[in-house]
């Protein structure tokens, strides 16, 4: 009986050991050990968003080079934010259909003229804000993260137009608090003098009115007037920009998510 159990316990352990020496690696392991690419996304770098101010789009998805002969695709919102994107050589190029690359060949022979080419020379983690400016074209505008933190509601002024935030965490205002947010400048980046921010305790409720003074007007005129709530994991920016159907402001946010720093 003992001999025939060991027999029996030895049949089983012979099955048993195949499986664990066929247990497969992780994709990433199993592409490098035959030689392949480790694609892992990048820690820090550029992610992209969309800021359509006048309902310009660009064609979607995009594909860009994510290893020597391996490209992705993306998709460019307008309030969620792209993966980040590792550049190469500090130039990020977006192709409408994806590129194919032949082992051995002419890289450049191979590749498609890119419909949209962004040059990054902001280090670190930063969030790109596409602007298209029509004809497949856009202009981009950097901001680091890291000026922009969780736990925080943020305004960026890309109008014409100077604002004033007012803010209370009272209903009726009685600890009312101003803040003048001035007008952005393409030869400035983006600075204190033309965002603004909060960053309070979690579940803090703020009251806000947002106002603006149009052009020759001598007395700002309020546009919006609500409230937020301070979440440990959310960071929002929201940019005010010009509405080009009318006179006035407008504004788009976007959501950093849980990767803003």
């Amino acid at each position: 009986m003992k001999f025939s159990a060991l027999l029996c316990f030895a049949a089983a352990l012979a099955l048993v050991l195949p499986v664990h020496a066929a247990k497969p690696k992780p994709a990433a392991a199993a592409a490098a050990s035959a030689g392949g690419e480790e694609l892992e996304a990048p820690k820090t770098g550029p992610r992209f968003v969309l800021c359509s101010v006048d309902g310009s789009t660009l064609p979607s998805p995009l594909y860009y080079k994510a290893g020597k002969t391996t490209f992705r695709s993306v998709r460019l919102g307008g309030r969620i934010p792209s993966p980040r994107i590792r550049p190469e050589n500090g130039v990020i190029n977006f192709y409408e259909t994806e590129p194919s690359i032949v082992p051995g060949a002419k890289e450049a022979a191979d590749l498609p003229k890119p419909v949209l080419t962004i040059n990054v020379n902001t280090p670190g983690k930063t969030l790109g804000i596409i602007i298209p400016t029509g004809g497949g074209k856009a202009n981009v505008l950097f901001i680091e993260e890291k000026n922009f933190p969780k736990k925080g509601q943020h305004i960026i002024n890309l109008s014409p137009y100077p604002l004033k935030m007012t803010t209370s965490t009272k209903p009726d205002f009685s600890d009312k608090k101003e803040h003048t947010i001035g007008v952005f400048r393409r030869d400035t980046p983006v600075t204190s003098e033309n965002s603004w921010s909060f960053n309070g305790e979690s579940g803090t409720v703020v009251s806000f009115i947002l106002s603006y003074r149009g052009k020759d007007a001598k007395e700002f005129k309020n546009f919006k007037a609500s409230r937020f709530s301070i979440s440990p994991d959310k960071s929002q920016i929201t940019l005010i920009v010009r509405d080009p159907k009318r006179e006035a402001p407008k504004m788009l946010s976007i959501d950093l998510g849980k990767d803003a720093n």
